[in-house]
């Protein structure tokens, strides 16, 4: 006689899991990519703008999937933050020029290709770079920045030769006039928000000025100017040591 015998097991009640989402912002110093994959040589879906608001549907090795207007797409996790991030101004109407006591150091110079010490010192408002191996320090600087309500001025002491010579206030995303070199001309204020990296550094909030030719000034609060390049990009000045002087 064959007997089945039938046993009955209670299974465990299944637990469902809903699935959650976080609203997140970009949090980087720049823009950054939704990829297709989470990998940094995926295929770019489009660029996110930092600050932007966004949808993480879920997160994993240092990559999140994310939703950002009908697109989905992956970023690092690294680049988002759950607190809005404080945007940079973008109007500077002030605070382009140098710190007294600073050591800049520049390779290229300002007007030779060679690495050049400036000494900065402030003085009836006017900021004065002074290169001590020069035959003419302390009697005469090298570089004079003047700033005031109305405006930023660099250029060679005692000279005509101007390097940057614009009207405050400076609004990123408008045109300005420069009057260097004795001629005025229309400058596109094309950033006060960047984050910049020179071999001295990495500044945020970098004033960035672009002339008719291409070429492009850029100036860091506190600093002045940390790099100049011409019309293709070429760098022809960069600041590759700050140092607090003693």
């Amino acid at each position: 006689m064959l007997v089945i015998l039938v046993c009955s097991y209670a299974l465990p009640p299944q637990t469902a899991v809903a699935a959650t989402t976080t609203e997140m912002y970009v949090n980087a110093k720049n823009d950054i990519f939704l990829r297709a994959k989470p990998n940094q040589d995926s295929d770019k879906l489009g660029t996110i703008k930092d600050h932007s608001k966004l949808t993480v549907l879920s997160s994993s090795n240092g990559w999140s999937y994310v939703k950002v207007g009908n697109t989905k797409g992956y970023v690092y996790t690294s680049a988002l933050s759950k607190k809005i991030p404080k945007a940079a101004p973008t109007i500077v109407s002030r605070g382009l020029t140098p710190v007294n006591g600073l050591i800049l150091t520049y390779a290229p110079s300002f007007l030779e290709n060679k690495k050049e010490t400036f000494f900065v010192e402030k003085e009836d408002g006017n900021t004065y770079l002074y290169n001590k191996e020069s035959a003419v320090y302390p009697y005469l600087s090298n570089f004079t920045y003047i700033e005031d309500e109305n405006g930023l001025l660099m250029g060679v002491s005692s000279s005509d030769f101007i390097f940057v010579d614009v009207p405050y206030p400076l609004k990123q995303g408008t045109y300005t006039k420069d009057m260097s070199y004795m001629s005025e001309k229309n400058v596109l204020v094309e950033s006060t928000t960047k984050t910049i990296t020179v071999k001295s550094g990495t500044f945020k909030n970098v004033v960035i000025l672009r002339y008719p030719d291409g070429s492009r000034e850029y100036l860091a609060k506190g600093i002045g100017i940390i790099k100049s390049t011409d019309g293709n990009g070429k760098v022809i000045t960069e600041l590759v040591s700050v140092k607090v002087g003693k």
